[in-house]
C-alpha cells in the first residue's frame, strides 16, 4: 500500500516537472529570445533587413541576462549595417547615413569609419555623374549638395562644385568652392590649388593664380601639369623668365607631359600624385575630360612650348627662341602669334632679311596691329639688306614713317627700336622731318634715355630744328653727355639751355638720383677746351666764385674720396684755362703736381702765382719745399728768405722755423742707396754750412717768438750737432720749463745743461725726459751717467750706463758699453772690462782704438787668473787674446805654463782621491 502510494506519488511530480518545463519552453524569455534571434537572421539572410529589425527590437526585455542584451544588441547593428548597404545601393545616402551612424553606435565601430563609407560612395556617384559630362552638370551639383548637407567641411565635395560652377560659366561661384576646398584640403590635395592657379590665369588673371600654383607646386613638384601652367601664367604675366623656362622645359621635356602623348587618358591618372588628388580618383574609374584645360593633350603640349619659346625671348636666349619657333611653324598653322615670334628672335638675332617676310605677314594678319610688330618690321626694313644698294635711303625713310604711326610712349624697347631706325637714317642723311625728330625724342624722354644714340637724337633736332628743342631734351642730352662723354657741335647751346634755368633740371635729376653737378662739371671742361678765359655766360656774372670753389671741391674728393689723382689734376686744369688768374688754382695745382712728382710744372706754377700776387709769402713757402726736394740748397734758402722779407711778428717765426726745419733736413740728408750699402752703420756726417743756415733761422724765429718750444729744442739740437759746446751752454738757463710736455725738450735741455756744467739740473731734465717718452729712455739715461760721472757718483753713473747699453737700437748703446768697459778697468775688474768692450760694435770700437786695450786687457785678465791659481781659466783668456789678434812671442809658452799646471792640478787631485 504505502509502495503504491509512494509509485503514485513520484510519478505525479514528473508529470508536473514535463508540464513545467513545457510551459518554460513556451513562454519563457530565454527561449522566447532565442526564437526571435534565429528567426531575425532568417530574415536578415533573406535580405530583408526591415523585419530582420522589428524582429530584434520586439526581443528588448531589461530582464534578459546580459548575455542576451549583448547578442540582440549586435544583431540589431548588423541590421542596420544591412539597411546601410540597401540604402546606399538606391543611392539614399541620407538615410545610409542614418543607419550607419545607428550601427556605429550598436556594434561600438569609430564612427568616422562609418561616416566615410556613405561619404565615399556619395563621392563616387557624384564623380559619376560629374565625368557624365555637361549634361550631367545638374545631376552633379544637386548630388555634391547632399554631400555637404551631409558633411562638412568636405573639401573635395567643393572641390568637384566649384569644376560644376566652371562648366556652367559662373566664375565667380567657381572661385568660391574652389577657394573653399582649397583652406579645407590644405596640403592633403593637389587640385584645388591647381585649379584655382588654372581658372584664374584664364580668367586673365594670371598674377594671382601663380600664387595658388606655387603652392601645388610644393605640395608636388613632380607634376608636370602643375609646372606647364605656372610657365604658361609667368609667361602671360612677364614674370622671371628663368623661371618659366625651367618650369615649361620640364613640363614639355620627354620626361613631361609628352610621355603620355600616345596615351593622353593615363596623364590625368599618372601625372597627378597618388593618395593627393581627387582627378586621379576620377580618372582612375574611367575617361576625364578636364572642364579648365580640356581634353586634348597635344594642344596643351603646344601652348606650353609656345610659351617657352616666348620665355625664351623674354630671357635673351634669343637662337633657342628662333629654333623653337621655326619648329612649332612646321607641326602648326601659321599663325600671326607663331610669325611674330619668329620674326622678333630672328631680328634680335641681327638676321634682318629672314626676320622681314615674318614680321610683314604678322602685321598683315594681326587685328588688332601690334605696336611692337611693326617696330621690329621697321628695323628689319631700316637695318636690313636691300637687293638694290639704291634702295637702303629709301627703306630707312619708310621705316621711320612706320614707326611713327605706332609710337609708345614710356616704352623703353619701343623707343630703343625707333632710336636705333633714326640713328640709321642720320648715318646715311636721310632727312628726317621736325615732326618725326620730335616724336622721336618725346618718346625718349618719356623712358628717360640717356644712351648715346638717344644723345645723338637730341643734339641732331638741336641742330636740325633748334627751335623745336623741349627743356627736357637738353637735360637728357647733359645727362648722358656727363654720363657717357658724348658730345657733338651743338653741345654747348644745348648745356646753356640746361643751366640758363638750372631748378627745374635739378629736380628732374634729383627725381631719377642723377647728379646735375657731374654735368655742370662736364659743361665747364667742355668751355674750358672751347671757350677758354672765362666762365660761361649762362651761369650767371657772379657765378666765378661759385663755379671756383665748385672745381676745387670736386677736386679734393676725386683725390681723397675716391684716390683719382689725375681727375683731381684735371679739375684744377679746367679750373686755370676758364679762370687764369684763380689763386687758388695755382696753389691747388702746383700741389697736385707736387704730390705726383712734377716738381718743374709745379714750381712754375708757384713762380706765376707769385707774379699775381707778389706781396703773398705762401707761394715762395712752397717753392722752398720743392727746392728742397729737387735737392737746390741755394735756391731753397733763396725762397725762405724772401719769404721773411713779406712777413713780421709770430708769422716770420714760423717762416724761420720752417726753413731752418728744411736747412736741418739738408743737413743731415741720408746717403745715396750705394753708399748706405757699404757704411750701413756710418752715420752721414753733417753738413755745416747747412747747419748753420739752420741755427741762423732759428734764432730769427726765437726773436720774433721767444717762447717757441719746437725752435729751442730744434736750436740745441742742430748746436750740439755742430759740436757748439758754447752756443749748448749759453742755451741753458731757457731749457728749465717743467711745464712743457714734449720729452725731446728736456732731453735737449739736459744736453744744454751738461755742457753749461749744471750737472744737478742736467740729472733733473735727463729724469723727466726718460719718463715723458719710452724712445728717449736710454738716450737720457746716458746724458745722465755722464752728470753722475761728473759729480763723482760712479755706481748711480754706473746704472744709468746699463741702461743705455741695454737699448740695442740706441745709437748712446755702444758708448755706454765702452765707458762701463773703462768703469771696470778702472776698478780692476778686467773678466767685466772685456765683457763690455767685446759688445761694442766693432766699428765703433776700432773707430775708438780700443782693439787693442781689448785684447791686451784680455791677456791681463789670464795672467790675473793663472796668479789665483785658475789655470783653465787662464788658459782659456790667452787663447782668446791670440783669437783677438794678439802678437806676443810669450803667448805660447804662457799657454803652456797654464796648461801644465792645470794638468798637475787635475792629476793631484785624482791621486788624493785614489788614495782615500
Amino acid at each position: 500500500m504505502w509502495l503504491l502510494v509512494a509509485v503514485v506519488c513520484i510519478a505525479g511530480l514528473a508529470g508536473l516537472l514535463i508540464v513545467g518545463t513545457g510551459l518554460y519552453l513556451i513562454i519563457g524569455p530565454g527561449p522566447i529570445c532565442a526564437r526571435g534571434c534565429k528567426r531575425a537572421r532568417r530574415s536578415l539572410e533573406q535580405g530583408d533587413w526591415r523585419t530582420a529589425l522589428a524582429t530584434v527590437e520586439s526581443l528588448h526585455n531589461t530582464r534578459l541576462a546580459p548575455a542576451w542584451q549583448d547578442r540582440i544588441r549586435i544583431l540589431a547593428g548588423e541590421c542596420r549595417q544591412a539597411a546601410t548597404d540597401a540604402a546606399l545601393k538606391e543611392r539614399h545616402y541620407e538615410e545610409a547615413f542614418q543607419h550607419t551612424l545607428q550601427a556605429a553606435a550598436l556594434l561600438h565601430t569609430p564612427e568616422a569609419d562609418a561616416r566615410a563609407k556613405v561619404i565615399d560612395a556619395a563621392l563616387a556617384e557624384a564623380r559619376r555623374l560629374f565625368a557624365a559630362g555637361a549634361d550631367a552638370k545638374d545631376g552633379a551639383l544637386e548630388m555634391l549638395g547632399r554631400i555637404v548637407v551631409l558633411q562638412s567641411p568636405c573639401p573635395e565635395a567643393r572641390f568637384w562644385q566649384g569644376l560644376c560652377f566652371y562648366r556652367r560659366g559662373e566664375i565667380d561661384q567657381t572661385l568660391a568652392a574652389l577657394t573653399t576646398a582649397y583652406e579645407q584640403a590644405g596640403k592633403a590635395a593637389i587640385d584645388p590649388a591647381f585649379y584655382l592657379g588654372a581658372v584664374l590665369h584664364r580668367i586673365g588673371r594670371p598674377q594671382d593664380g601663380l600664387r595658388y600654383l606655387a603652392e601645388a607646386n610644393r605640395i608636388d613638384a613632380g607634376c608636370p601639369f602643375v609646372t606647364w601652367q605656372m610657365g604658361v601664367s609667368l609667361a602671360a604675366t612677364g614674370g622671371d623668365p628663368g623661371l618659366a623656362v625651367r618650369a615649361l622645359q620640364r613640363a614639355v621635356g620627354p620626361r613631361g607631359l609628352p610621355l603620355w602623348s600616345q596615351a593622353p587618358q593615363r596623364a590625368w591618372v599618372e601625372a597627378f600624385p597618388e593618395g593627393r588628388s581627387y582627378v586621379r580618383r576620377l580618372a582612375a574609374k574611367g575617361p576625364y575630360t578636364c572642364p579648365v584645360l580640356g581634353g586634348d593633350l597635344n594642344a596643351l603640349i603646344l601652348e606650353g612650348q609656345l610659351a617657352l619659346a616666348q620665355s625664351l625671348y623674354r630671357q635673351g636666349t634669343f637662337q633657342e627662341a628662333a629654333d623653337l619657333f621655326g619648329k612649332l611653324l612646321q607641326n602648326t598653322a601659321p599663325t600671326p602669334v607663331l610669325l611674330r615670334g619668329l620674326g622678333l628672335s630672328l631680328a634680335r638675332l641681327g638676321r634682318y632679311d629672314q626676320a622681314y617676310k615674318h614680321l610683314r605677314t604678322a602685321l598683315e594678319q594681326e587685328q588688332p596691329k601690334d605696336p611692337f610688330t611693326a617696330a621690329y618690321l621697321g628695323l628689319c626694313g631700316a637695318l636690313g639688306k636691300p637687293t638694290q644698294p639704291e634702295d637702303k635711303p629709301k627703306n630707312v625713310a619708310w621705316a621711320v614713317r612706320l614707326l611713327a604711326r605706332y609710337a609708345q610712349p614710356g616704352n623703353a624697347e619701343y623707343a630703343g627700336v625707333m632710336s636705333a631706325v633714326h640713328a640709321e637714317a642720320r648715318s646715311l642723311n636721310v632727312p628726317i622731318s621736325a615732326e618725326e625728330q620730335v616724336q622721336l625724342c618725346d618718346l625718349l624722354a618719356s623712358v628717360a634715355a640717356v644712351d648715346k644714340a638717344a644723345a645723338q637724337g637730341y643734339h641732331h633736332l638741336a641742330a636740325s630744328f633748334p627751335e623745336a628743342v623741349q627743356p627736357i631734351h637738353a637735360w637728357l642730352y647733359v645727362r648722358a653727355a656727363s654720363a657717357l662723354d658724348v658730345s657733338g657741335e651743338r653741345d654747348l647751346d644745348l648745356f646753356a639751355r640746361t643751366f640758363a634755368d638750372p631748378a627745374p633740371a635739378r629736380q628732374y635729376f634729383a627725381q631719377r638720383q642723377w647728379n646735375l653737378d657731374d654735368a655742370e662739371y662736364t659743361y665747364l671742361k667742355r668751355c674750358a677746351v672751347l671757350a677758354p678765359g672765362r666762365f660761361p655766360e649762362p651761369l650767371g656774372a657772379d657765378y666765378a666764385p661759385k663755379g671756383e670753389a665748385l672745381l676745387l671741391a670736386r677736386s679734393q674728393a676725386e683725390e681723397e674720396e675716391a684716390g683719382r689723382k689725375d681727375a683731381a689734376l684735371e679739375c684744377i686744369e679746367v679750373l686755370l684755362r676758364l679762370a687764369p688768374t684763380s689763386l687758388k688754382g695755382h696753389d691747388r695745382l702746383a700741389c697736385l703736381l707736387y704730390r705726383k712728382g712734377d716738381m718743374d710744372r709745379a714750381a712754375a706754377l708757384l713762380a706765376g702765382w707769385h707774379r699775381l700776387n707778389p706781396t703773398d709769402h705762401w707761394p715762395l713757402i712752397r717753392q722752398a719745399i720743392i727746392e728742397q726736394q729737387r735737392g737746390d740748397a741755394r735756391a731753397r734758402a733763396e725762397a725762405i728768405d724772401r719769404a721773411l722779407g713779406l712777413t713780421h711778428g709770430p708769422q716770420r717765426a714760423a717762416v724761420a722755423f720752417l726753413g731752418a726745419r728744411l736747412a736741418i733736413q739738408s743737413g743731415f740728408r741720408r746717403k745715396k742707396a750705394g753708399e748706405e750699402a757699404k757704411e750701413r752703420d756710418a752715420a752721414p756726417p753733417p753738413d755745416r754750412a747747412a747747419l748753420d743756415h739752420a741755427a741762423k733761422l732759428l734764432q730769427e724765429c726765437l726773436r720774433h717768438d721767444p717762447n717757441h718750444i719746437d725752435a729751442l729744442w730744434c736750436l740745441a739740437a742742430v748746436r750740439s750737432a755742430s759740436a757748439d759746446r758754447q752756443g749748448l751752454a749759453s742755451q741753458a738757463a731757457v731749457m728749465d720749463r717743467p711745464a712743457v710736455k714734449d720729452a725731446r725738450f728736456h732731453y735737449l735741455g739736459a744736453v744744454c745743461c751738461l755742457a753749461a756744467r749744471n750737472y744737478p739740473k742736467a740729472v733733473e731734465l735727463s729724469q723727466r725726459a726718460a719718463a715723458g717718452d719710452p724712445a728717449l729712455t736710454a738716450e737720457s739715461h746716458y746724458v745722465m751717467a755722464w752728470a753722475q760721472l761728473h759729480l763723482k757718483n760712479d755706481d748711480a753713473a754706473r746704472q744709468s750706463l746699463m741702461k743705455a747699453a741695454a737699448a740695442d737700437k740706441s745709437p748712446s748703446a755702444s758708448y755706454a758699453r765702452a765707458l762701463l768697459g773703462r768703469q771696470a778697468f778702472d776698478r780692476s775688474n778686467f773678466d767685466e772690462a772685456v765683457r763690455w768692450w767685446r759688445e761694442v760694435d766693432p766699428n765703433r770700437r776700432a773707430e775708438w782704438k780700443l782693439d787693442e786695450p781689448l785684447r791686451q786687457t784680455v791677456l791681463l785678465a789670464g795672467l790675473m787668473a793663472y796668479e789665483k791659481g785658475k789655470f783653465e781659466l787662464a788658459a782659456e783668456r790667452i787663447r782668446e787674446a791670440g783669437r783677438l789678434g794678439l802678437r806676443d812671442r810669450r803667448l805660447g809658452s804662457m799657454l803652456t805654463l797654464a796648461l801644465v799646471k792645470a794638468g798637475q792640478r787635475l792629476l793631484f787631485d785624482t791621486n788624493i782621491k785614489g788614495v782615500k
